[in-house]
């Protein structure tokens, strides 16, 4: 599976989360698990949880290809979003995240790491 990782996402995980790196977040990912949620295709909602935090976090998935954008990633106790953000409620933040990130694929200001 590949993840591409953005520097719009590298921005925005490295304000919210203290406690694990980007590799530790991947690791945490199951794709089957229960934590995996969809919102809208490709859209998926990701509970991760640390040994202190719970942080929810928005992908772009594509099945097919295996292949994993990371969109946002919020602390569970963020007042506006945590638990609460649906595709309904927020769908042009997630959109104008998606538009930022592929600003910055189309930058080539990215990574891609790959992960069995």
């Amino acid at each position: 599976m590949k993840f591409i990782v953005t520097n719009f996402f590298e921005r925005q995980f490295n304000k919210i989360v203290k406690d694990i790196k980007i590799k530790e977040l991947i690791s945490k990912i199951k794709i089957d698990s229960k934590d995996f949620i969809n919102m809208k295709t490709p859209f998926v909602k990701v509970k991760i949880k640390t040994n202190s935090k719970t942080y929810r976090l928005i992908i772009a998935f594509d099945k097919w290809d295996l292949i994993v954008l990371f969109i946002n990633i919020f602390d569970k106790k963020d007042k506006k979003f945590w638990e609460n953000i649906t595709w309904n409620l927020n769908k042009n933040d997630i959109l104008n995240w998606k538009k930022q990130n592929e600003k910055c694929i189309k930058s080539w200001e990215y990574y891609i790491i790959n992960q069995n």
